[in-house]
Order: structure tokens, then sequence, then C-alpha cells
């Protein structure tokens, strides 16, 4: 609800920074990489997912890479793996990546990390990208915790005021990116046959694979992430936006595999 009313006539993906939409970040920095071959972009065919459709029209031969529009069926973000199924059964390996998230991730060296795992452990299913620290969009404070232990309208003495630090997490947060092999799908075709519906990729599908099968891959504390779910959090977040936007241009200096 956060990007309405925005989200009532524009796509989230769409939501523009200087001039471009967020997609067109992460779809152009994706293609710099060697390890992607094929871009396929998952859109409702609607009149929203067409203004997608219709902004890469022509673009292709700038990016290098050939883009697929895939069909959204509407089953939720789980479902929405089922339709890429035929496309990707015979490669060894997909990143999925939410296109609203904005993040200058290292894919070659996600990829590499992930071979390492396959070559030195069981089969797995993939990797879930995640990030260990949080930079606090507004400040925090200590209290003094002998005053009143109303909670309603409790009134404390601050003994502290902390200006919009960096938190570690206790449990390292999923960022929106991963990597998976092919054998994903069994588990996908598990869930939609007890689900019989639309289904989400965490909560219905990651959350039950069995241990050993899923493996993370940290960013880092010089990799920044966000999530640009509204042009006015966008706004209130353009420094951090505007670092990562630099990393991303910048990773060739990075890639020396591409």
């Amino acid at each position: 609800m956060r990007a309405k009313p925005f989200t009532d006539y524009v796509p989230k993906v769409m939501i523009p920074i200087d001039g471009r939409p967020v997609i067109d970040y992460v779809v152009r920095y994706l293609a710099k990489f060697c390890q992607v071959s094929d871009l396929l972009i998952i859109c409702e065919f609607d009149s929203f997912g067409k203004q997608i459709i219709n902004y890469f029209e022509g673009k292709k031969s700038i990016l290098g890479k050939p883009i697929r529009f895939i069909e959204d069926k509407k089953n939720g973000t789980g479902g929405a793996l089922f339709t890429i199924e035929s496309y990707i059964r015979g490669d060894g390996c997909f990143l999925v990546w939410f296109a609203d998230n904005l993040c200058a991730l290292r894919v070659n060296d996600l990829t590499r990390k992930y071979e390492e795992v396959i070559k030195a452990s069981a089969p797995i299913t993939g990797m879930v990208v995640v990030r260990s620290r949080r930079r606090e969009e507004t400040g925090r404070v200590v209290l003094d915790n002998a005053d009143s232990s109303c909670n309603h309208g409790k009134v404390s003495c601050i003994k502290k005021f902390i200006e919009k630090g960096v938190t570690e997490l206790e449990y390292p947060e999923a960022v929106g990116i991963y990597l998976f092999n092919n054998s994903i799908f069994d588990y996908l075709h598990e869930t939609s046959e007890k689900l019989h519906g639309t289904f989400n990729l965490s909560h219905d599908l990651l959350a039950h694979i069995p241990p050993g099968k899923l493996y993370s891959y940290d960013i880092g504390d010089d990799i920044q992430w966000i999530d640009v779910d509204s042009p006015s959090y966008a706004e209130r977040n353009r420094e951090i936006i505007m670092k990562i936007l630099s990393q991303m241009e910048d990773i060739e200096t990075h890639n020396g595999e591409n």
C-alpha cells in the first residue's frame, strides 16, 4: 500500500529514479555479466504489464542480451516460477531477482560460491542472497526503565539518542534475490499440489525445503541493498540509492570474468 496512488496507474517496478524506472537499472546491470545469458521478465500482459513491455521495446540491441516477456498468471511469487519452467529446464542454474530491488550484487562471485558449495557438498537447491546489517531509517533511543511501567502513554527519561545507526540483525534478512537450480521445480510442484492455488515463494515454498538444501550468500558490509517500494520512499533514501547505482555502474572494476 505504500506505493499508492502511484501503483494505481503504474507498476511498482516502473518507479522512476532520475528519469529511468527501477527495472531498467536492474536489467541493464544483469546484462553486464557473462554468467547471464538471457533475461526473462515475468509481468502481467494487461495495461500495467504492457508499460514494462513497451518500455523495453527497441532496447534489446543496447543490452546485448535477449529479453523474453513471460505472462504472469497471478499465482503468487511462488507460482510465478511455473511460467518459466519450460524455458530454463535445461539450464544448470538461474537467477531470480525481484525487480524493485536495487543492489550491486556481484553475480560472478555468487555463482562462483554456488559452484564451490555444489562441489564440496551433497546436491543443493540454491542460494538465498541475504544481508546481516541494516541501516535504520529513523533514530533510536535508550530509555531509563526505572520510570512508570504503564505501557499506554508511558513517559520515560531518555538516556541516549542514537541517530539512524546500523543494526546488526539477529537473523540475516533475505533481499529478494535467489540462485536456484532445477531441483526447485520438484518442490514447486509438491507445493502447488498441496495448496491448489496461489502461493508465496518464501513462506509457502522456501520455508519448507529440507535443511541442507539451501545456502545463504551474504552481500557483506560494502554492498548496500534497497527495496524501492514507493516514490516517496525512494526520495527519502536518495543518498543510499545513488550510492547503490554508483556501485552498479562501477561493477566492471570487480567483474574480472566479464
